[in-house]
């Protein structure tokens, strides 16, 4: 596959939607054309210190214009933009800048919204932009927080492929409520939609207390097309109460993509029962972005992770010391060029160009059906045990408000299995434990029934809904 010219596509974008809406918040609309007026003014402002093609420029801004405007900035200029999110512990943000040696740190909201902007009555990309790079930093579930850098040109071939698997043109309205400083706060609800000529709303970050109320502002805002993860997607079934209010979502979101973590069977239930719409789960990685993507037809009935997206395709080997497993890798012709290490950079592909998912997955009538996570795997008296199954299985009991299941060393077995969870407010948890002990009985072979049964208020999860396993042995009973 060829890597489209970031020059020709988004002067084509550009051109077209002019006076279309770009960006929405509650304060103001602004069009593709007022967009680029405060891009372009970032833009000259960093030429003006000196900041050339090439440079490396971070970016530590909240949600909001600035940092939308910034990313586009950086792209005219054809810079390599860093995000940094300022919620990240300040050590964490040390780092990231030490790694990377920005020749600029754009962190004062107030001076960008202060800069002249410009007059324009078109927009100008010129060959600097096809330069343009971009490093995301992971969240993180070990250790230091890794860089992964793209490519522009990757980046928006990947959500091009996304937008003709979704049908995404110039009518989506999507609503924004994930952190902007990641990966899935670019790619997914940025460019996809802009690369499709549609617009963004930015709603306030998805926290647990507005979730009484979330639906409104979208909904008052015109929003068909929303991204969520698993996490937020079990809040809101759980917390929007008022029938007619759910009953409005299914009618006025035509499109609602889940992914960054695995969804569970039943919060893919609840959701679906809850509002009459479903959660259309998407595969990806930092690595190689948009894997695969579920159709709003089989979300109704399936529990896959969807088809294959134009131009990804996938090879198995077998995994290091499990020959019996077979690791899925992903060929995509968006993938990235290099890790960002502590000490080092370096291509995790492997000679052949795949990125290797540590994923257990399977193809299956065209769809991808992930059923593992390699270094995630049980090994419990020498038998694999993939933690998904039995996650299914305890999700399913409406009073388990989260699970996980993890390891625990055992002298016996090696590893015995341990299960996680959060119990619903108000709900006795050992009578719930009993039950799930018969239900495990009842649903599972002995040798995937958990051996320990650990209570949680909370599972200890990264800003985008990742479980961090890691964590949760620091709660073994």
């Amino acid at each position: 596959m060829t890597m489209p010219h970031v020059s020709q596509e988004l002067q084509r974008v550009f051109d077209q939607g002019w006076e279309a809406p770009a960006l929405i918040d509650e304060a103001q609309e602004l069009t593709y054309g007022e967009l680029y007026a405060r891009a372009a003014a970032i833009s000259n402002w960093m030429s003006q210190q000196g900041i050339g093609a090439g440079d490396v420029v971070a970016l530590r801004l909240s949600n909001g214009w600035v940092l939308a405007a910034s990313y586009l900035a950086c792209i005219l200029g054809g810079q390599c933009f860093v995000p940094v999110n300022p919620e990240l512990s300040e050590e964490d943000q040390a780092y990231i800048l030490q790694r990377v040696s920005p020749r600029l740190v754009i962190e004062d909201e107030t001076a960008i919204r202060a800069l002249e902007f410009v007059t324009a009555t078109g927009p100008e990309f010129g060959e600097a932009a096809d330069t343009a790079r971009a490093i995301f930093f992971t969240a993180g579930t070990t250790g230091r927080p890794k860089g992964v850098r793209h490519r522009l040109s990757g980046l928006m071939a990947s959500a091009t492929a996304f937008n003709a698997a979704a049908g995404l043109d110039a009518t989506a309205r999507m609503y924004h409520v994930l952190p902007m400083t990641y990966m899935a706060g670019f790619l997914n609800t940025l460019l996809c939609p802009w690369m499709a000529g549609g617009s963004v709303v930015l709603g306030p970050r998805f926290a647990p207390a507005n979730a009484l109320d979330f639906w409104s502002f979208p909904q008052s805002k015109g929003c068909n097309t929303i991204w969520i993860t698993p996490t937020i997607a079990a809040v809101l079934a759980r917390m929007t109460r008022d029938p007619a209010i759910a009953a409005t979502v299914g009618e006025s979101f035509s499109r609602i993509f889940c992914g960054t973590a695995p969804l569970t069977s039943h919060i893919r239930q609840s959701f679906l029962k809850k509002f009459g719409c479903p959660l259309q789960e998407s595969y990806g990685m930092s690595e190689v972005l948009f894997v695969a993507l579920q159709s709003r037809e089989d979300a109704l009935v399936k529990t896959n992770a969807g088809s294959l997206l134009a131009g990804v395709e996938l090879s198995f080997r077998p995994a290091a010391d499990q020959e019996e497993v077979e690791e899925m890798v992903v060929h995509a012709p968006w993938s990235l060029e290099t890790y960002l290490l502590e000490d080092r950079e370096e291509t995790p592909l492997t000679a052949a160009g795949g990125m290797p998912s540590g994923d257990v997955a399977k193809i299956d009538e065209g769809c991808l059906w992930i059923t593992g996570r390699l270094k995630d795997l049980i090994i419990r008296g020498g038998v694999n045990v993939s933690p998904v199954a039995i996650e299914d299985v305890l999700s399913s009991d409406p009073d388990v408000a989260d699970v996980a299941v993890a390891g625990v060393e055992d002298p016996v077995w090696g590893e015995a299995i341990g299960a996680y969870l959060v119990a619903a407010e108000g709900v006795d948890r050992d009578a719930l434990q009993t039950r799930l002990r018969s239900l495990c009985t009842e649903k599972l072979a002995a040798s995937m029934r958990p051996d320990r049964y650990v209570w949680l208020d909370r599972l200890p999860r990264s800003s985008v809904g990742k479980v961090q396993k890691f964590l949760l042995k620091e709660a073994q009973a």
